[in-house]
């Protein structure tokens, strides 16, 4: 709310009030207007005032005039405006003299304006703000609601903020990655407020902070749905902001995050929709999975997949940061901490991966599985559940030789080779290796003879094209048909 100054009070009241001869009118603030007749009246003063007296009690002598003064602008007083008419009907010499010296503005309101007339003015300007000040901070409030009620809530609210409090704004996700900047130029700003995000999402949803960035004073605050951070809304300005462009930020905030709620509630859905798809492919319905993927727009599991699990603070913001590194990922969530997801072959590097899941929760521990049929997912699942048991927090197993199943190498090989082997001959191959290629063993855990077994493994090294006489091609196959949890 802008407060009367000295300087409109006298364009306001024209020839009632005016500057002394050799002084200018100043631009200060003026807190109230005061009347005293006292030698002393600082008992009464705040601060910033318009003192006016008619000099009833003003010492006659230079002294006594410049202590007068001087206690006057120790109060930290705006202006002295002297009645002429009364008591004086010029200025005395030795109070003009005094304010002079001391930098004491001095007014004059001549004969016969009376004092009510300076104190009307001011609190008529006073009034005149204050509605001014309830309109703007009512459009603002309008302007916020009718932005979230638009197609696209956070980029409008965003702007509405900026231009209101003259202000750069920005949306980050709960992770703290930045979603939106307005203006684009202020993106630099806001990236130095990253490791602040970082830090008050590990708060709580309920906590905000204000800080500086060096060239600005930026405050936070969260975006809350079911007690957690769905975002975050940051405001950065050149000074700290007064409580009113505060409630602008809050009101923000809050049409924010009922936007979260009801984006959190569309995403409810489609999560449940992409879960049973996970799970038909989990319990071996690959193409029921695929039917049902169709039906409710979630991604369609491919031939080839990755198995990851993840174990954090909260499986739905790791969830995020998955889906963020790699969209067609179909995320199941096992409980509050825990979380795993179907990644097609040919997903993005792993680097950046590692990169998102450290951002959203250093202490996560993950695990990633080689590429694998979609039909072996239970097994390669339960493996990758198993090693992800084992793990501390924040070991994370997420580099892999191949990153799809026709890569050049002899991993790469045998994990196209074995997709052609039938169940049969899959576990003929495992109980050969089981036991050290030794015939007499491995035939009677099977319950087959000898050259019933040579033929079913002379079958297997034409399908996979090796020779599984060769220690380095067994050490490989082995370890490939662990992976998938055949072995």
């Amino acid at each position: 709310m802008a407060v009367p100054t000295v300087a409109s009070l006298c364009r306001t009241l024209g020839k009632d009030l005016t500057p002394a001869p050799g002084f200018t009118v100043p631009a200060r603030e003026v807190s109230a207007v005061h009347i005293s007749e006292l030698l002393d009246p600082t008992g009464y003063l705040t601060g910033g005032e318009l003192l006016l007296t008619t000099g009833l009690s003003l010492p006659r002598n230079k002294l006594g005039c410049e202590r007068y003064v001087g206690r006057l602008a120790e109060a930290g007083l705006s202006a002295l405006a002297l009645g002429l008419g009364p008591v004086h009907t010029e200025i005395p010499a030795p109070l003009l003299a005094a304010c002079r010296k001391l930098d004491l503005p001095l007014l004059l309101v001549p004969a016969p304006t009376p004092f009510l007339r300076i104190t009307k003015a001011y609190w008529a300007a006073v009034s005149r703000s204050a509605e001014q000040h309830l309109k703007d901070v009512l459009a603002t409030q309008r302007a916020l609601v009718d932005a979230a009620a638009s197609v696209d809530p956070v980029t409008m609210v965003l702007r509405t903020l900026s231009r209101s409090l003259d202000a750069w704004a920005a949306a980050f996700s709960p992770t703290g990655e930045i979603d939106q900047v307005v203006p684009a130029s202020a993106a630099a700003e806001a990236e130095r407020v990253r490791r602040e995000i970082v830090r008050l999402e590990g708060a709580g949803a309920h906590s905000a902070a204000s800080f500086s960035t060096g060239s600005a004073a930026v405050i936070v605050f969260p975006l809350a749905v079911r007690e957690q951070a769905a975002g975050f809304l940051a405001v950065g300005t050149s000074a700290p902001l007064d409580s009113t462009r505060r409630r602008a930020v809050l009101t923000a905030s809050a049409l924010l995050s009922l936007d979260s709620v009801r984006r959190s509630r569309a995403e409810s859905v489609a999560d449940e929709g992409q879960r049973c798809v996970g799970l038909l492919v989990d319990f071996g319905y690959v193409e029921a999975a695929r039917r049902l993927a169709g039906a409710v727009r979630a991604p369609s599991p491919p031939d080839h997949v990755r198995l990851l699990a993840l174990r954090g603070r909260q499986s739905d913001i790791l969830t995020t940061a998955v889906r963020g590194w790699c969209p067609e990922t179909i995320a199941l969530q096992t409980d509050r901490h825990t979380a795993w997801f179907l990644i097609p072959a040919d997903h993005p590097p792993t680097t950046r991966l590692e990169d998102a899941v450290r951002r959203a929760d250093p202490k996560t521990a993950a695990v990633l599985s080689d590429v694998v049929p979609v039909e072996q997912t239970a097994a390669v699942r339960a493996v990758v559940a198993a090693t992800l048991g084992g793990l501390a927090s924040g070991t994370r197993l997420l580099a892999s030789a191949s990153a799809g199943p026709y890569n050049a190498g002899l991993a790469a090989r045998l994990a196209e080779a074995s997709d052609r082997l039938t169940e049969t001959q899959r576990q003929t191959l495992v109980d050969y290796l089981r036991h050290h290629g030794q015939w007499e063993a491995a035939s009677r855990s099977l319950g087959v003879h000898r050259n019933t077994l040579r033929h079913r493994i002379a079958r297997c090294e034409a399908l996979l094209e090796v020779d599984l006489a060769d220690p380095d091609v067994t050490a490989q196959l082995w370890l490939l048909l662990r992976r998938r949890g055949v072995a």
